[in-house]
């Protein structure tokens, strides 16, 4: 029996502050690192089993979890933060004529030592499953390649492995998807209850998924939500219908950051925001980079589109020229190497949509 490392909700459970003491129960761990945790944190969760069994584990070779721009850089991090706090105030005040004026110095201890750890997670995601087995190997473990065992049997554990993971993850998707819905006033009692049963689980994530897309809960709305649907949807939204309602929504956002701040030292106007959060719960930025690259006109059904059509060259064009802002608000990377489709369809990845490939013409 293995504990399998298939979705954010369940790993939560077992990254930290768990010890299971358990003995002859488990044969053996099973983990699938895709790179959204730190490389510490999957060596703590592959460490909850306190027994000595086998360990295995995939890791992907490159990790998803950048911080910030993903730079490595403490210069390059902060100087974007600052860039981005700065653009994302002077964006408010145009909208409403608002002060939204902050105090750019307050605290940088605090923003040097995010600095510090962000660079270092940032190193470890460009060679993550390096990092992993490197640590891995200090921590006093002994570790096999599945190559080691041979092709053809590191083949099928792997078929194996992918089979059970997949299958465990729909039932896990189902369940919730069934599970009996709760009130409003127990969906908060859950949400306060430290030990919780598999189906309490089940009836939390329900309830959340219900109350956050506003539809009825099936299984591949579950698995869409944990492939980070929600964010996408968000974007898309105020690019399109929901423009109107943008600087309204920044703009609460902001000043209900800025108003908590300005109670951490009561008696002190210095107006104080975490800036990697400000940044992070602006969207104007994100929406007008867009709007600058005429991706709307991508959004239009029906239409075929070829890498030499002119509208394509133009956003190649746009996108490489504005490369750094797309990095720094869209956490997208664009270079002059990639094909004018590769940008398109990252760029409308970022609102959940894709292009379809219909053929070849020749």
């Amino acid at each position: 029996m293995g504990i399998y490392d298939y979705s954010k909700l369940f790993k939560t459970y077992l990254e930290t502050g768990v010890s299971i003491d358990i003995k002859g129960h488990f044969s053996a761990v099973w983990g699938i690192f895709q790179g959204v945790q730190s490389a510490n944190s999957v060596r703590q969760m592959l460490a909850r089993l306190r027994e000595t069994v086998d360990r295995h584990i995939w890791v992907r070779g490159c990790g998803m979890g950048f911080v910030g721009n993903g730079s490595t850089s403490m210069g390059s991090l902060l100087a974007s933060q600052h860039a981005a706090t700065r653009t994302n105030i002077a964006l408010l005040s145009q909208a409403d004529n608002a002060d939204y004026s902050i105090d750019e110095n307050f605290q940088p201890e605090f923003l040097q030592t995010w600095a510090k750890r962000a660079c270092m997670i940032n190193a470890q995601m460009r060679c993550y499953r390096e990092f992993v087995l490197q640590g891995l190997s200090e921590d006093g473990y002994r570790i096999l390649d599945a190559d080691d065992v041979g092709k053809e049997e590191g083949d099928r554990v792997f078929e194996s492995v992918k089979a059970a993971s997949q299958e465990l993850y729909v039932e896990e998707c189902q369940a919730i998807a069934h599970a009996e819905s709760i009130s409003d006033t127990e969906f908060k009692k859950l949400q306060d209850k430290k030990a919780k049963t598999k189906t309490e689980r089940h009836q939390e994530r329900k309830a959340l998924l219900n109350e956050r897309y506003g539809v009825d809960v099936t299984p591949e709305l579950v698995w869409k939500g944990d492939d980070n649907w929600y964010p996408k949807l968000r974007l898309h939204y105020f690019l399109t219908m929901g423009r109107e309602h943008l600087a309204e929504r920044d703009a609460k956002r902001a000043k209900s950051q800025i108003e908590v701040g300005d109670g951490r030292r009561p008696g002190f106007a210095h107006r104080a925001v975490w800036k990697p959060d400000f940044n992070r719960g602006q969207l104007l930025p994100a929406v007008l980079l867009l709007e600058e690259l005429n991706i709307r006109y991508f959004l239009q059904p029906g239409i075929m589109f070829r890498g030499s059509d002119v509208k394509l060259q133009n956003l190649k064009a746009l996108a490489v020229k504005h490369r750094y802002f797309i990095r720094d608000y869209l956490r997208v990377s664009v270079s002059e190497g990639l094909s004018e489709i590769a940008i398109a369809q990252a760029l409308l990845g970022k609102l959940g949509l894709k292009l379809t490939y219909i053929g070849r013409k020749t």
